[in-house]
């Protein structure tokens, strides 16, 4: 067994016939699925990475594996995890409250549309089972504050908003405490 560093990020690991005899390896059937093989290839990538002292902790590692006659060549990629970044649709701010399940929900709904205070640019989601008011305003007034912090958990920032948007089924989009109460 041969094992080289490449660059900073990248080894390459030699398996002569008799190391691949040795470790029962056989190009055919080498696949990650196979339990055997990844036991091995694990073993092998890590005691590479450590000589080449390239860290593999909470890290991507990528295994790509080619046959050269009776030799088995490995290279070994690893790269830093990329973070997930989420572009917002809407630019304008929101407010958002978690109201829990559906009889609270209702209640709550019910409190407001009695208040009748005019809030028009609200919408209604379910996600998980929760229930959620989302305000596109910056403010919203005061005595519509009060109630809803009796009722509510406010739920801060933007990506959660969008979360919600997007992985929620909408109840009513447009106005949702005027269409929802007036059949309360």
């Amino acid at each position: 067994m041969t094992v080289n560093r490449l660059s900073d990020n990248r080894v390459l690991i030699i398996l002569c016939g008799k190391d691949m005899e040795e470790f029962s390896l056989k190009y055919d059937t080498m696949d990650l699925e196979d339990l055997h093989s990844r036991k091995i290839l694990m073993r092998l990538m890590q005691v590479a990475c450590r000589k080449s002292g390239i860290e593999t902790i909470g890290k991507r590692i990528n295994i790509e594996a080619l046959s050269l006659e009776s030799d088995c060549y490995l290279l070994i990629t690893v790269k830093d995890k990329k973070r997930r970044t989420f572009r917002m649709k809407q630019k304008g701010k929101s407010i958002c409250y978690m109201l829990g399940n559906g009889s609270r929900f209702l209640d709550t709904i019910e409190i407001l549309y009695k208040q009748n205070i005019c809030c028009n640019k609200n919408s209604a989601y379910v996600l998980n089972g929760k229930y959620y008011l989302i305000f596109d305003y910056p403010s919203i007034p005061q005595k519509l504050k009060m109630t809803l912090s009796e009722y509510a958990e406010l739920c801060s920032g933007r990506i959660v908003t969008a979360k919600i948007r997007e992985n929620g089924t909408p109840i009513c989009t447009q106005n949702a405490i005027l269409q929802i109460g007036k059949f309360l």
